[in-house]
């Protein structure tokens, strides 16, 4: 009686190991929304397709709104009141990435300055929560960065990952048992997609190496990243490199659209669902 009652313990055990590797997500970078645009109509569609595969839950990859850079706190307002409106819509958890459009009021002339309580990125923190965090989902670890530095008196900003970051980075790390599964999430690319086909472009982004080389010894399975509105799946050393695409209308339906995840057992399925254009 004792041996079969183990024996049920420890099947019981195995089955909650193997059941927390099985779940899905969806990244989503790049829905540029606006008021009464043909953009805001898009997501209405790309809220259901996204609804009807019933992920556990959503990343998006910044670059949600268009645009905060160029604007005072009230135009901020008014997008991110639009997008937490249409986000109601979603029926699953939602984690939030931080793009350079989110960014209030670091462009010239936005009638807003850094003395300001919601100037840069004040107001997305004030309702999203820090730029920067992580989270663990079925024995997965995700790594949401930001990639927006600002640039107080050029009035602009260039992408990077910031010290602060890396001290944060160093430290979550020395916290997170080597074999476990690894994810980061950044807006802007740490891998340019745009360089696998331009020889214009470096691969590698500003620190990019310093970022990726405090991995080395841990087990990052995968690298999402939006900015470009380019859909990349490139897998080089056992790592997956995705960027996104975008829900912009464009004349490129091919990077139109967002990524579809599965784990199961540490197996990734990625498929990448076209919302606009012409999809085949």
């Amino acid at each position: 009686m004792k041996r079969a009652f183990l024996l049920l313990i420890f099947i019981f055990q195995i089955s909650l190991l193997f059941g927390q590797n099985s779940f899905s997500f969806v990244f989503l970078p790049d829905i540029h929304l606006e008021p009464d645009s043909a953009v805001e109509v898009n997501l209405d569609r790309v809220i259901k397709k996204i609804n009807k595969l019933k992920p556990d839950f959503l990343i998006t990859g910044g670059d949600m709104i268009y645009t905060a850079k160029n604007g005072d706190d009230k135009k901020a307002k008014k997008l991110f009141d639009l997008m937490d409106e249409k986000f109601t819509k979603f029926k699953m958890p939602i984690y939030y990435t931080m793009g350079n459009h989110e960014v209030v009021g670091i462009l010239p002339n936005c009638g807003i300055d850094s003395s300001h309580p919601q100037w840069g990125k004040r107001m997305y923190e004030e309702r999203y929560g820090k730029r920067y965090k992580s989270f663990v989902n079925s024995g997965w670890k995700f790594f949401l960065l930001d990639g927006i530095k600002i640039r107080e008196k050029e009035m602009d900003y260039t992408t990077g990952v910031d010290s602060m970051q890396i001290e944060w980075l160093k430290y979550e790390l020395l916290q997170t048992d080597s074999n476990m599964p690894i994810v980061i999430v950044i807006h802007t690319p740490l891998i340019n997609p745009y360089a696998i086909i331009n020889t214009q472009y470096q691969i590698l982004s500003k620190n990019a190496e310093t970022v990726l080389n405090l991995f080395d010894d841990y087990n990052l399975k995968m690298v999402l990243q939006g900015h470009n509105h380019k859909y990349m799946n490139l897998f080089f050393g056992g790592i997956y490199y995705l960027s996104g695409g975008s829900t912009l209308l464009r004349t490129e339906p091919v990077n139109e659209g967002f990524l579809f995840v599965k784990i199961k057992n540490n197996v990734e399925k990625i498929k990448f669902i076209q919302t606009g254009g012409n999809p085949h």
